[in-house]
């Protein structure tokens, strides 16, 4: 359950931030056209986002990180390798940062409008290492906590 938990809120993590990111980068570009952004506009763009987004980029996120990452808690367990942030920073950043690739490919769209430059990309795979940093953070404090008692 630990488990489940930790990677769903990296998941969550991941989205969130990803979500955040990719609006921002959108609203840069409307401001390089000369057109006035606020603010209080990139706050409410930012949470209509991640509202809109949670049906479309939230479970295509969770498909690509969480068999990853419960692939990574079930070496941990088995003692075949010991998981930490930065392993799990990697892979939630390779599994986002494949994501948006792939899916163009298969589908000959690009599902994210913001992952469509190298520099989105690279944003939405360092949002999935930062997923990856939180889901191993609260992995490991759980697990010491258990052992603590």
């Amino acid at each position: 359950m630990r488990a489940l938990l930790a990677v769903a809120i990296g998941i969550l993590v991941a989205f969130f931030v990803g979500s955040v990111i990719g609006t921002q980068m959108v609203l840069s570009s409307v401001e390089k056209m000369g057109l006035a952004v606020s603010w209080g506009m990139r706050w409410s763009s930012s949470w209509r986002d991640i509202v809109g987004l949670s049906a479309s980029l939230l479970p295509l996120m969770a498909i690509a990180l969480a068999p990853a990452w419960l692939l990574l808690v079930w070496l941990d367990r088995r003692s075949v390798l010991n998981i930490n942030a930065a392993i799990c920073a990697i892979c939630g950043g390779l599994c986002v940062g494949l994501l948006h690739p792939l899916l163009n490919m298969a589908f000959g769209v690009d599902v994210f409008a913001p992952a469509r430059s190298w520099s989105g990309l690279l944003w939405q795979a360092a949002a999935g290492a930062f997923g990856g940093w939180a889901m191993a953070s609260l992995w490991r404090n759980r697990e010491n906590a258990a052992s603590n008692r």
